[in-house]
């Protein structure tokens, strides 16, 4: 018995590409244009624009979290004075050992608010660095 000299083999190559990015690859923005006259042109208005919107709402959020944090700090600035002229009164009326217990406890809760949020925006900073 004799075996055939030839062998045949089958080769399969694959290939692949990865960009990363709003935009393509020149070369691949040419491959649109040559399928679809003005194709480069409009991908890069539609990337140009994405980006725009996104800075918009970045923007957007900036202020509300600034308005968010003033209204925060102007309405603890009011809960607190009203605790300490509630527990100074209640002082001057004879009862100081409530006055101390509205007028610390009032204290005592904004600081505690004060850090706790403290901490959460640590954590959230912490996360977005990995992210």
């Amino acid at each position: 018995m004799q075996q055939p000299d030839n062998q045949s083999a089958l080769i399969r190559k694959t290939e692949g590409a990865f960009f990363s990015g709003p935009l393509p690859q020149a070369q691949e923005l040419q491959k649109y244009n040559e399928i679809v006259p003005g194709a480069a042109n409009r991908i890069i208005i539609m990337a140009e624009e994405q980006a725009s919107h996104r800075r918009l709402l970045e923007s957007r959020v900036i202020k509300s979290d600034t308005r968010n944090s003033t209204l925060g700090l102007i309405f603890g600035l009011i809960i607190g004075l009203a605790g300490i002229i509630s527990g100074t009164v209640i002082i001057i009326y004879g009862y100081a050992i409530y006055g101390v217990v509205v007028g610390g406890g009032t204290i005592a809760s904004l600081v505690a608010t004060f850090v706790y949020g403290s901490k959460q925006r640590k954590i959230e900073r912490e996360r977005k660095l990995q992210s």
